[in-house]
């Protein structure tokens, strides 16, 4: 929930809306066109279309990575063909997202939303260069964060992978956790297939991740000990 009122302030932020409580409960925000197109709205500003364009891909993002979860449930063939419609929504969102970013260039989301459809589609270098646009438009923007975070991984990039878990921990810890889970992933994937990964990058972020849960079980237990502050 914290993540939506999030995103809808960035959102409302981004179009210069003066009132970001309309963006809260949605009962303002444009509806996306059938397919995610909005020729059909001629009567929508700009900044209004890139809203409709970013909820459309957005949908898409959503389904996607429920195809995706799904996948992880199949077996057999089952799994390529529901994985093959996960590429699809995510494409479709790539497509969205884009409209978004052209409407509204200033809409950092858009970036962020092209990033992750980039990302999932196996283009890591283009969504790097989406997440650092985003970054630029929103400077600590949690989601772009973390999400750079996974594209390095995917590029076996684990010292940036490390910075950019530093980066965020203390801006959004659900999301530090995120991307930590991610470089566990990575690590399991990388034992049972180095695909050219030196094992020895691969232990040492195995270390350096037990390390970094030592310094956080402390630093709670540090918090705790203090009791709680009126």
């Amino acid at each position: 929930m914290l993540r939506m009122f999030r995103m809808s302030v960035l959102l409302a932020a981004a179009v210069g809306l003066a009132h970001v409580g309309i963006f809260a409960n949605g009962s303002s925000m444009p509806s996306a066109p059938s397919g995610g197109g909005t020729s059909s709205l001629p009567s929508m500003t700009p900044e209004e279309r890139a809203i409709a364009a970013y909820k459309s891909g957005d949908e898409h993002r959503i389904k996607g990575k429920k195809f995706e979860d799904e996948a992880a449930m199949k077996k057999g063939a089952d799994i390529e063909k529901t994985l093959a419609k996960a590429k699809s929504e995510y494409q479709k969102s790539l497509k969205d997202f884009t409209s978004a970013a052209k409407f509204n260039p200033q809409l950092a989301p858009a970036y962020n939303g092209m990033g992750f459809a980039y990302r999932k589609t196996g283009d890591y270098a283009k969504a790097l260069e989406m997440y650092d646009q985003a970054l630029k438009l929103q400077p600590g923007f949690p989601d772009a964060i973390e999400y750079r975070g996974e594209a390095y991984l995917g590029l076996n990039r684990v010292d940036d992978a490390k910075q950019a878990y530093l980066e965020i921990l203390a801006a959004d810890r659900k999301q530090a956790d995120t991307l930590m889970a991610a470089m566990q992933k990575w690590i399991t994937d990388k034992k049972t297939n180095p695909a050219g990964v030196d094992p020895a990058v691969v232990s040492g972020l195995e270390t350096w991740m037990k390390e970094r849960g030592e310094i956080a079980k402390e630093t709670m237990a540090m918090g705790m000990s203090h009791g709680p502050r009126w």
